[in-house]
Formats: structure tokens, C-alpha cells, sequence
């Protein structure tokens, strides 16, 4: 993938998520609420890159809302995977206009009996507000 070499175990991921993922990490705050929603709104690429991994992008272990951006709301989220990072790139990777994915290892382990090894893939997003409340 671009320059990184990764190597995961799919099932362990998939299944630590199945048992323990939850929308946004588990936090209800209005912001990630709201990127729960609006997820929604990003082009299938993104989806499908992260379930080739065993992901699912509405349950990231951490969902983090960086501030305003133009066009909505700067995020972060951040997945653990069961697996190893052989390589790692010479930057993101570009999966859609203003999606870029990038893998790292040393972001944790705050995820509860997530199997080892593991590394971390995560996202940097901007998402429009969605939801019927106003931004806080």
C-alpha cells in the first residue's frame, strides 16, 4: 500500500472489533455523534479500504475532532490492527479528495485485550456538521 508493507491478521482484528468496537470509540460527545453520522457522506473508497482491513468505519478505537476546517470539522480517528507494520511509507496515502490513511506503530495500546502484535491505521478527515443540533 504506497510505500508501507503491512501485514495483518484480518479475522483477530475483525473479531476484537465484532467484541468491543463501538461507534466512535464509545464516546456520545456531540462531536462524535456527529462523526458517526456523517461518515456517511464519504465516498465508498474509504469504507472498503478500511474492511479490506477488518475495519469498520464507524468504529474506530478513537474518533478525535481536531477543530474547524473548511468544509466542517477536522478529524483524526485512529484503528488498532492485529499485525505487524513491516514498512513504513514516505506519507499518507491519498484514499479519496481530502482522505488521507497512514499506519504507525507506538499509538497505544489503550484498547483492552487487543491482540499483539499490532500497529495503528488512521484517518485524517474533514466532515460536515450533520447533525440537527448546532456545533458546540
Amino acid at each position: 500500500m504506497g510505500g508501507y508493507r503491512i501485514q495483518v491478521d484480518v479475522e483477530a482484528t475483525r473479531n476484537w472489533y465484532d467484541l468491543y468496537g463501538e461507534p466512535a470509540g464509545g464516546c456520545d460527545c456531540a462531536y462524535c455523534r456527529n462523526f458517526t453520522a456523517a461518515v456517511e457522506t464519504l465516498p465508498p473508497e474509504v469504507g472498503n479500504f478500511l474492511a479490506r482491513l477488518g475495519l469498520d468505519l464507524r468504529r474506530p478505537g478513537d474518533a478525535s475532532e481536531c477543530g474547524p476546517a473548511e468544509g466542517g470539522r477536522l478529524y483524526t480517528p485512529l484503528w488498532h490492527l492485529a499485525g505487524r507494520l513491516l514498512e513504513e511509507g514516505e506519507g499518507p496515502l491519498l484514499l479519496a479528495q481530502g482522505v488521507k490513511a497512514w499506519f504507525a506503530t507506538g499509538q497505544g495500546p489503550f484498547l483492552r485485550d487487543f491482540p499483539e502484535p499490532f500497529f495503528q491505521c488512521g484517518l485524517e478527515l474533514t466532515l460536515p456538521w450533520v447533525l440537527a443540533e448546532p456545533e458546540p
